[in-house]
């Protein structure tokens, strides 16, 4: 069940994929592929115009001969990977080699209830994708989000630390690095952070096996409402973790500190080419509810840029100079201590 920023096509996984490097191709079947592959971004790529475009020009380079030395299925992705993805220019375009055992396992339909409970399961056993929870010091809150799901033992993790967070007087929420997830699991975290049913995000589909839809945020407990809120980005937080970043700061509800992101914004899934290949074709355009626009390309660009090394010093400073604006009495001391802690390590 592939999680780049949206639920895709589901594949049996009967075991490990083979290695692309010991697989042979022919030249027939080098051809079949990526006559596949431009057959596929014509009919589903969510730039219809741009996929049209991109499949004629990889046509035409396969009449030309550009992919004819490729003697093994790692030779292929290597030269799909250098002549055909700048083509396609999508963040989340990309193309494997899984075997023709599990391709041939491929569907559209939703998964069963039984990889359902077991996808569930490992959610679970991975900590929710919420692996990281602690104080800093001056009372800041720090917590470390992998992935954006939207499933039930994700959103439990997340509010057990949000409790766990409940009393301190700012929150640091750390998306560097992160893949991504789904626009429902970035509605859901979103959800602690605002007091009304708020969108987020309108994905339109390109066919009517991916429909429109508007993600909305529904307001959760614990709720973090009335404090400080800053995201430390950087260079591969990607996709939903984008979202994330990008809905935040849209709504001005948080401050986001570190790196221009991946700019990945394109939802899809991955589709079965021939002889064992799938891509992952970018299917749906997706656009923020308040600006109306994406990250596609550009990435999300942090209001306070530092490298990413430097992020949570920098936001643990901006953190604990937005609680002494008006902290008192024991509030204030421990803020101040947390911020003399912050000078004496800078000074070292």
């Amino acid at each position: 069940m592939a999680l780049s920023f949206c639920a895709s096509a589901v594949f049996a996984q009967p075991g490990p994929p083979p290695d692309p490097a010991a697989v042979s191709l022919s030249p027939a079947e080098t051809r079949d592929v990526v006559l596949s592959l431009a057959q596929v971004l014509r009919e589903r790529f969510a730039f219809r115009a741009r996929g049209r475009v991109a499949a004629a020009e990889i046509e035409a380079l396969e009449q030309q001969g550009a992919f004819r030395e490729a003697r093994t299925a790692a030779e292929l992705l290597a030269l799909i990977e250098q002549k055909i993805t700048p083509i396609v220019d999508d963040g989340h375009f990309r193309a494997r080699y899984f075997g023709p055992e599990v391709v041939a396992g491929f569907s559209e339909a939703p998964p069963s209830a039984e990889d359902v409970a077991a996808f569930h399961e490992e959610v679970r056993l991975r900590g929710g994708e919420v692996p990281e929870v602690r104080w800093l010091p001056g009372n800041v809150g720090y917590l470390r989000i992998r992935m954006f799901l939207d499933a039930a033992p994700s959103a439990e993790q997340l509010a057990l630390a949000m409790g766990m967070l409940a009393h301190t007087g700012a929150l640091i929420v750390d998306v560097r690095g992160a893949p991504g997830g789904e626009p429902a699991g970035v509605a859901n975290v979103i959800g602690h952070f605002v007091s009304a049913r708020t969108p987020t995000v309108r994905v339109q589909g390109s066919d009517e096996a991916a429909p429109d839809r508007t993600y909305y945020a529904e307001p959760r407990t614990p709720a973090y409402t009335d404090r400080p809120v800053f995201v430390l980005v950087d260079k591969d937080t990607g996709s939903g973790a984008e979202e994330f970043a990008y809905d935040l700061q849209a709504m001005r509800r948080a401050t986001l500190v570190g790196e221009t992101t991946a700019g990945a914004a394109t939802p899809g899934g991955y589709r079965p080419l021939a002889h064992g290949f799938v891509a992952f074709i970018p299917m749906q355009i997706v656009a923020n509810t308040l600006t109306g626009t994406h990250w596609e390309g550009v990435g999300v660009v942090p209001d306070v840029a530092v490298p990413a090394a430097e992020a949570l010093p920098k936001a643990h400073r901006l953190a604990l100079e937005a609680i002494l604006q008006d902290a008192q009495g024991v509030r204030r001391a421990i803020a101040e201590e947390g911020l003399a802690s912050l000078e004496a390590a800078a000074a070292r």
